[in-house]
């Protein structure tokens, strides 16, 4: 991507997590993430003087903001709208970018979280739409990840369609149940 198209994605970005939430430390590690961008903090040195990125501690602080957000390995996971803006942004991230790691929590841990949280990301979703595809696909990956979970999918679905089709409108509600067939 030409450096003036990457700029003005940077600046959208940067300006949709303002808006949002405000600026904050984390926001430029989203950034960097969404964007590819090679941040300088991770620039380490060999025993014998070379220098290379080091993907691994940029790797931990990305795998940091998912916990730290997502507050996984609290007993109990209630979040504030501004945690799970930036949750369901890492989601968006971590789909956009095929990352695998933080791909398979989200399969595992999104669906007990809306079910802590229904109608705060149903409000999120709601606000910020172009969170649905890639909240849609992990709510999907959820039933059947690692073989678990597979014959709760159809009563989940019960419960939950209506809601998703009230609260994020027809078309986006119907984008969502899309990720179901």
């Amino acid at each position: 991507m030409p450096s003036f198209k990457r700029s003005s994605l940077a600046i959208f970005v940067v300006l949709y997590l303002f808006a949002c939430a405000g600026i904050q430390p984390d926001s430029e590690a989203m950034v960097n993430r969404l964007l590819h961008i090679d941040n300088k903090k991770f620039i380490s040195k060999t025993e014998s003087g070379e220098t290379f990125y080091n993907s691994l501690s940029e790797f931990k602080e990305w795998e940091s903001l998912y916990i730290k957000y997502s507050k996984y390995g609290a007993e109990e996971q209630h979040l504030t709208n501004d945690e799970l803006k930036k949750l369901l942004f890492i989601a968006f991230i971590a789909r956009a970018n095929s990352d695998a790691a933080i791909s398979e929590s989200f399969a595992s841990d999104l669906v007990p979280i809306y079910d802590q949280n229904s109608g705060q990301v149903l409000t999120v979703l709601s606000e910020l739409k172009f969170l649905v595809p890639a909240t849609c696909y992990y709510f999907n990956k959820y039933f059947g990840f690692e073989g678990k979970n597979a014959e709760q999918k159809g009563e989940w679905l019960k419960r939950n369609e209506s809601r998703l089709v009230s609260n994020l409108g027809q078309a986006d509600g119907e984008i969502c149940l899309a990720f179901f067939k």
